[in-house]
């Protein structure tokens, strides 16, 4: 086998293993996002994706494996046509000539001072006027750490329209709140009351009479000050149950807080809950 690819194989190998390792995190990713996500068909399409790209990675590593193993075994080739390969002592006989030996260290001439000059006049002849440095150092101030307050809501420049009417009987009520949710999409311990830091609040309601494409709309209140909302256009059945999410990076922090729901255009909430995030 060349060289050259003897060389490559490595590389290869390494480079196969990390898409591998990368596609197994993407596939995680999608796996989790089929369980989260709000909607029930992006969910199906991320667990379709999640196994498509599981299989790749899962082909990309076998393909290492094999990459791993032809690299173990051009070695061992390799080591072994070194091993059989006559030395120059065999090559040259028992009475050849011994060459010349090259490590012999030549012995350094230690320089004769004059009678008339002294060691010490010599020595401060040699030394020379010293040069004096000046090291300047700058102590820079660490950072101070600040505090991050929870972020202030945005409304949408441009709210989300429908042309769907709301039907008279639609509703959403909103039957339980957790910070988990189970495998099979319940709440894992629902209640009221929340640790600071908490980064997920999930919603869990049912519904009847909702319209596809009709307009709705979640607001969270803290304290009585709006800190998130989105407008959305419904795309769930007309009756059932699911699931919904408010949701932040650094955690929630201590407050008073209160979900509200609307329907269409409508300023009035069709359902309200509060909950409390201690400190």
């Amino acid at each position: 086998m060349p060289d050259a690819l003897t060389n490559a194989l490595p590389y290869i190998t390494g480079i196969l293993v990390g898409l591998a390792l990368l596609l197994f995190v993407i596939a995680v990713r999608l796996f989790r996002r089929s369980r989260t996500d709000v909607f029930w068909r992006r969910r199906r399409e991320a667990g379709q994706r999640g196994w498509r790209v599981f299989v790749l990675a899962f082909t990309l590593l076998v393909f290492s494996g094999l990459a791993c193993g032809a690299t173990l075994l051009v070695n061992l080739l390799s080591d072994d046509d070194q091993n059989t390969e006559p030395t120059t002592t065999e090559l040259a006989g028992p009475d050849s000539p011994e060459p010349p030996r090259d490590d012999l260290t030549p012995i350094a001439s230690t320089p004769t001072v004059p009678a008339d000059q002294s060691p010490a006049a010599n020595n401060a002849a040699d030394a020379g006027s010293p040069e004096s440095v000046v090291v300047v150092i700058t102590a820079t101030p660490g950072s101070t750490p600040t505090h991050t307050p929870f972020p202030t809501f945005t409304p949408e420049s441009s709210p989300l329209e429908s042309s769907v009417t709301p039907l008279p009987n639609a509703q959403i009520v909103i039957t339980a709140l957790d910070d988990r949710i189970s495998d099979g999409l319940t709440p894992v311990n629902p209640r009221n009351v929340f640790a600071a830091g908490t980064e997920r609040i999930y919603l869990f309601v049912e519904f009847r009479g909702m319209a596809q494409g009709v307009l709705w709309k979640r607001r969270l209140y803290r304290d009585g000050q709006q800190v998130d909302g989105n407008d959305y256009l419904w795309g769930l059945e007309e009756t059932g149950s699911g699931y919904f999410f408010f949701g932040h990076d650094t955690g929630f922090e201590a407050g008073q807080y209160e979900i509200r729901l609307f329907i269409g255009s409508s300023d009035e909430p069709v359902n309200t809950m509060t909950f409390t995030v201690s400190p």
